[in-house]
């Protein structure tokens, strides 16, 4: 099975953030070292699962400027990194729906489990962007409510990256692992 980790999305002050996604895909153990080729629909959806975890982990930290002094600057720079968080996340979910119906049922389990708690952390990040946004200015009260919504957020990814240690797929996607181009270590 493909195993993929997501480092912790990471809060840096009041006045700036920092929101990194990152880690590597690494291949788990195979249930045989056979050649065997792989059904090509099973070989097709481990490739996608994969390829949404490359996603993810090639989409980087999002950061903005923590030494910003202006306060129309500042709002902004937040604005864009919290939406370029939603952005991949919104990416990331939608990849993940289209893995299903998969070829076994225990895989769309494995998506269901991924799927909840990155959607409760985008919809977290959709909220801190939305106070942004929607403030008259920048004050402590609007920071420490988007810090909030931001620590929540870091909290159900933190929650998705443990789920992806539990997940099980059926043999044959674990040894397909092995033969798909994204799965690659």
């Amino acid at each position: 099975m493909k195993r993929w980790v997501v480092a912790a999305v990471a809060l840096a002050g009041l006045t700036g953030c920092a929101v990194p996604v990152s880690g590597q895909a690494v291949s788990g153990p195979t249930a045989s070292s056979s050649a065997a080729a792989a059904d090509p629909e099973v070989l097709r959806w481990v490739n996608n699962f994969c390829g949404v975890a490359k996603y993810m982990i090639a989409s980087g930290g999002v950061t903005f400027d923590q030494n910003q002094t202006d306060p129309a600057a500042m709002r902004k720079s937040i604005s864009d990194s919290l939406g370029r968080v939603v952005d991949v996340l919104n990416v990331v979910l939608h990849d993940l729906d289209e893995l299903t119906p998969a070829p076994a049922p225990a895989a769309d389990t494995a998506v269901e489990i991924i799927n909840e708690p990155l959607t409760r952390a985008r919809d977290k990040f959709v909220s801190a962007k939305s106070t942004v946004d929607t403030a008259p200015e920048m004050t402590t009260d609007v920071m420490s409510t988007v810090i909030q919504d931001m620590t929540e957020a870091v909290t159900v990814m933190n929650e998705a990256v443990e789920k992806m240690g539990v997940v099980s797929l059926p043999d044959d996607f674990r040894a397909a692992a092995e033969q798909a181009e994204n799965c690659d270590a």
